[in-house]
């Protein structure tokens, strides 16, 4: 049973785990992470995101800065990949 992450580092290290090193390549490089909205991004929201307590929601929309008083799974996936984009390149430095 795959665990839904509870923070960024759980977040960022699942990712690391399952994308290829050309997926990875590919957000690094990645203009405009929008590309990724129906692939990773869909994934995220389905597996990550939805069916989550309430608490749980709040909580890691916090941990991304996505603070909002409804949660909205499309933007923090969006903010999820645009943290991850940005711990990978800081990792190539």
């Amino acid at each position: 049973m795959e665990i839904k992450p509870k923070t960024k580092k759980e977040c960022f290290a699942q990712l690391d785990e399952m994308l290829s090193e050309a997926d990875k390549k590919a957000i690094v490089e990645a203009e405009d992470l929008f590309e990724f909205h129906f692939t990773i991004g869909l994934w995220i929201r389905n597996n990550w995101l939805y069916d989550r307590s309430e608490e749980e929601q709040e909580s890691l929309s916090k941990a991304f800065g996505v603070d909002m008083p409804f949660f909205e799974a499309d933007d923090l996936s969006s903010e999820m990949l645009e943290a991850y984009q940005k711990h990978l390149k800081s990792k190539k430095q």
